[in-house]
């Protein structure tokens, strides 16, 4: 595998557990918060999971060679 699709690789991997991450610090801020709306904050840690779930399948499409970086001009 080429070093820019295993940036690439590795730059979405990163991303995706940034994302799952950020899901489980929003469940933590809003267990202290009062009056929080429980559906809202699902929602968004739902996103956040879907997200980072969407990284990963491109992350297996790299390493199948479906997804390759083109060279910068």
């Amino acid at each position: 595998m080429k070093k820019s699709a295993l940036e690439l690789k590795r730059d979405l991997s990163g991303i995706a557990a940034n994302l799952e991450s950020t899901a489980g610090e929003i469940s933590r801020l809003a267990e202290r918060v009062n009056d929080v709306d429980v559906v809202a904050v699902l929602h968004l840690m739902n996103q956040q999971y879907k997200d980072a779930d969407r990284l990963r399948a491109y992350v297996d499409e790299i390493r199948a060679g479906r997804i390759t970086r083109a060279k910068g001009e």
